[in-house]
């Protein structure tokens, strides 16, 4: 997942296209939230024994009220996204607070071991 996420981070960094603002812009709060939330449903995912297609219908439902609880759609996220993409310093900043908030949430479970 790392490599990948470097690999388009690199993509992104070297193209020379501007990318507008999209005017349904997400803060960077806002994805903050919205990623950490998506990374612990997929990570909840990840733990059910079941066949790949029941898997995927979860999935979809789980995105759907993931969508409403952050009161986006999700083209709104996937332009957020792709402008972020195209700021790497700001989404790796975005990913640092999702890796620390992560990584706080997992010491916790864990009993702070």
């Amino acid at each position: 997942m790392k490599k990948y996420f470097l690999a388009l981070l690199l993509t992104v960094a070297c193209s020379q296209e501007s990318e507008k603002i999209p005017e349904n812009l997400m803060s960077r709060e806002e994805m903050v939230a919205f990623l950490i939330d998506s990374h612990e449903m997929e990570g909840r995912l990840q733990t059910i024994k079941i066949d790949k297609d029941s898997l995927a219908l979860i999935f979809h439902g789980l995105e759907s009220d993931l969508y409403s609880r952050h009161d986006i759609d999700s083209q709104q996220f996937l332009d957020s996204y792709h402008y972020y993409l195209s700021r790497v310093d700001e989404l790796g900043e975005i990913y640092d607070a999702v890796i620390d908030s992560l990584s706080l949430r997992e010491k916790t479970l864990d009993g702070g071991q």
